[in-house]
């Protein structure tokens, strides 16, 4: 007979020197019982912690071996796709498996596991497609998936309300043309609210039993059984938030991200993994498209798509302009010389245009997101003002000290790099009651606002003024008669590196529940008119900006063009991770002071050095684990913001 077999345990362990696998006797009263996947429990420097079985082997390296303390459950759940995935994600963000694990892997819900799953019901077949093919490639892009192919592709969907601008609808189009080829998809979404719509779609086109939902939201048990579902192969469809991206749907074929600019697809627990990051690397892992879909794109996307990684289909402007409702930037200059336009904080050509399209229909107002900070800018060019030592944006947290957001650099004499002043500027800051104000200045209106704690859904299919931030538009039935942005330059304006990507990010998706030209739809942008981000959304070039913003970011050598790692703790723990490595190679800039008792250090390199980079952080990490180093300090790998919170 043979000696006992061993099984190799990812053990619960969030220690960086201790993230790798550890071999365990398997006790002959569950030898039948153990499967690879399977949670277990484990005896580990004299404590009991949880675990997973990796793999199941006949010998080890290990003389004496611990044996496995108990078998929890025999559902196989860490299968190596599931813990090769999990691993690359680790890996990549410089951080321990367990730490991904709890992000990836639903908590176990024990009556759920043992009690029958229903039934999934093979998805509803879709008509012709009507959406994509109006895309240069689109029905290319059909054709390759219902081949069964992986073709992987950034869609920048027309900021129409229908049509090319239905992005649910050519979302539901890639996902049918990939069951087509007997694969499964996944589909995840930023937020709740965006989830709801997308189910009700997925639902009404494929049935309502063959879409499964993996979010937070749902509550623990409804989690874990669609979970189930697709790791045992069950359910072909899931839609969900960011940690629905892990999804163990049997033989992928397509993982769409919406919106991946959104800065709810990363996650804000330890090492913040990103979705639209671990969909490219699943693609990538397990030969499956990739689709990133949304009314605009982030650089990140851009870059993918600079570096051949992604296909494009997108709209050329001239014809983004004929079917997209046409956009009209003013300036706020009117509205300081009339004092009635001054008192509804919007100048009177918009105040024209709500009178105008109340007369067809709910006319959405988009204001910026209360609370975001805004950055410092040049008292006489407006130009927004950049460090010189990091290209980051100054901000005053002292009144009269401007000092770098990024860095933390506070230079002696701030000059401008385009007209050689030194005087800054805060912009104003966005209003509270704007609501209010337009309640009063339109009597006999219904006002609307959908904002903080009081987000809502729908909006009335009447004449109505909804006023609502960033990300809490509610949808019309029949599409807004028209979309009035104010405040630009407050948005444009924000401490933020990606100030403007993310300004154009809102403003086409506000853009995108507006009725099309052909019903009268159009949109108002108030204040930056001349602003390159302003420029570009007036002409439908999204792409154009973007592109030049992922230029911009090279030269200034920020992400996603260079590979960064933040680092932000005590002084004294960090600058003992410093001490853990030589750098050689790499370009640390501080440590600065972000805060009180609070400094960061930036390492960066070339993208072709990105592996050195983050096996580098996690063995600097690693030594400081098992030193027993004291003193707080969180690592960040290609942060989605670099700025301290």
């Amino acid at each position: 007979m043979g000696g006992p077999r061993v099984a190799r345990v990812a053990v619960d362990v969030p220690l960086a020197h201790l993230d790798r696998l550890f071999d365990y006797e398997v006790p002959a009263s569950v030898a039948e019982d153990v499967v690879v996947g399977a949670r277990v429990k484990v005896p580990f420097a004299g404590t009991t912690r949880d675990g997973w079985i990796i793999e199941l082997t006949d010998a080890s390296d290990v003389a004496k071996l611990a044996r496995l303390g108990k078998l929890v459950s025999a559902e196989p759940i860490a299968v190596p796709a599931t813990y090769g995935l999990i691993r690359a994600v680790a890996d990549h963000y410089a951080g321990c498996w367990t730490d991904v694990a709890r992000l990836a892997i639903p908590p176990r819900h024990a009556t759920t596991e043992k009690a029958p799953q229903r039934e999934w019901p093979a998805p509803h077949e879709l008509d012709a497609p009507t959406v994509l093919p109006q895309y240069p490639h689109g029905t290319g892009l059909l054709e390759a998936l219902a081949e069964g192919r992986s073709p992987r592709a950034l869609w920048e969907a027309a900021t129409a309300f229908d049509g090319p601008g239905d992005l649910i609808g050519g979302v539901l189009e890639a996902a049918d043309a990939t069951l087509r080829s007997g694969r499964s998809v996944v589909v995840v979404v930023p937020t709740a609210r965006e989830l709801a719509v997308f189910l009700a779609r997925f639902r009404q086109s494929f049935g309502h039993g063959a879409v499964g939902v993996l979010a937070h939201e749902t509550g623990r048990s409804a989690r874990y059984r669609a979970y189930l579902a697709a790791s045992r192969g069950e359910a072909r469809i899931i839609l969900g938030t960011r940690s629905a991206v892990f999804a163990p749907v049997h033989d992928l074929g397509l993982v769409v991200v919406v919106d991946d600019g959104h800065d709810a697809h990363a996650d804000q627990r330890a090492p913040h993994p990103h979705a639209r990051a671990v969909a490219v690397l699943r693609a990538a892992r397990e030969n499956a498209g990739l689709l990133l879909a949304g009314s605009a794109r982030s650089t990140d996307a851009q870059a993918l798509l600079s570096r051949g990684w992604l296909g494009e289909l997108a709209l050329p402007p001239v014809q983004a302009r004929q079917l997209s409702a046409p956009v009209r930037a003013v300036s706020e200059i009117d509205r300081q010389r009339d004092p009635s336009s001054a008192r509804l904080r919007i100048p009177s050509v918009a105040f024209r245009f709500l009178a105008e399209h109340l007369a067809r229909g709910p006319v959405l107002v988009q204001v910026p997101r209360t609370g975001d900070s805004a950055s410092l800018s040049c008292a006489r060019c407006f130009n927004r003002a950049v460090c010189t030592k990091c290209s980051g944006p100054m901000r005053a947290r002292v009144k009269g000290v401007p000092e770098c957001s990024l860095c933390g650099f506070r230079p002696a004499r701030w000059t401008c790099p385009h007209c050689h002043t030194s005087g800054l500027r805060t912009p104003l800051p966005g209003a509270s009651r704007t609501a209010e104000e337009l309640a009063r200045a339109f009597p006999g209106v219904l006002a609307v606002n959908s904002s903080a704690d009081r987000i809502r859904d729908d909006a009335p299919d009447e004449p109505a003024i909804v006023v609502a931030t960033p990300g809490a538009e509610p949808r019309a039935s029949s599409g807004y008669s028209g979309v009035l942005i104010l405040d630009a330059q407050v948005s444009l304006e924000r401490a933020s590196l990606r100030a403007a990507e993310e300004a154009v990010r809102r403003w086409a998706n506000a853009a995108a529940l507006v009725r099309g030209p052909r019903d009268a739809g159009s949109v108002m942008i108030v204040g930056g008119e001349t602003h390159p981000a302003v420029q570009a959304f007036q002409r439908a070039d999204i792409a154009g900006f973007i592109a030049r913003e992922l230029a911009d970011r090279a030269e200034a050598g920020l992400t996603p063009a260079v590979k960064m790692a933040r680092v932000v703790g005590e002084p004294e723990a960090l600058r003992e991770f410093l001490d853990n490595d030589d750098w050689a190679g790499i370009d640390i800039l501080g440590p600065t002071e972000v805060g009180q008792e609070r400094w960061a250090a930036l390492l960066r390199c070339p993208i072709d050095g990105a592996r050195d980079l983050t096996r580098r952080v996690k063995s600097a990490a690693a030594i400081r684990s098992a030193r027993k180093e004291r003193g707080l300090l969180s690592i960040s790998v290609d942060p989605e913001s670099l700025e301290d919170r």
